[in-house]
């Protein structure tokens, strides 16, 4: 295969989009991964602009945020996200957007039903703004709805590789069925 089916895609996110080699994983594209470890919902919107000016075009857009709000207990953060949907869907408008789920956690400060109810409001979302939704959630549970260990690094929030497999997996369906 030539060039003619090479796209530009955009990893947008906290440190699950940052720790990951996205341009190895999907050689036939141009990926473009601008995650920031520690990043809030708010931390996106305010880097929205400056991200569609340094990158004109995108043909697929995948955004994961939410796990840091939900540690500092911050619920209020859809209205950003709101935001940085209408901002990459007006400067993107043959682009893909593909939010993400929270993934569960196995870590005291953050509730998996927290999460559970923060992705429930990101779905309803996704659905308001007509964007797509990728719920990553149920494959890292087990049938108990317990996180799978083996999928997360040690602090219980991170990926470890086995995590970001079964993540670019579910990927690549939606970027072969999308291409």
């Amino acid at each position: 295969m030539g060039s003619v089916n090479r796209k530009n895609i955009i990893f947008f996110g906290h440190s699950l989009i940052e720790f990951h080699d996205w341009q190895k994983r999907f050689p036939r594209h141009h990926v473009v991964n601008l995650g920031i470890a520690g990043e809030t919902a708010e931390g996106l919107l305010a880097r929205t602009g400056e991200m569609v000016n340094i990158y004109p075009s995108a043909d697929l857009v995948f955004i994961m945020t939410g796990t840091n709000n939900i540690a500092m207990e911050d619920y209020d953060f859809l209205d950003s996200y709101r935001d940085i949907i209408r901002i990459l869907s007006s400067a993107y408008p043959g682009a893909r957007i593909y939010i993400h789920s929270v993934l569960p956690v196995i870590f005291e400060w953050i509730s998996n039903e927290s999460i559970k109810k923060v992705n429930q409001m990101i779905r309803a979302l996704t659905e308001e703004t007509e964007v797509n939704y990728v719920d990553l959630y149920p494959a890292f549970v087990n049938d108990q709805g317990e996180p799978i260990a083996e999928y997360l690094l040690d602090d219980g929030v991170h990926l470890s590789g086995s995590g970001y497999e079964v993540w670019c997996r579910m990927l690549d369906e939606i970027i072969n069925n999308d291409l």
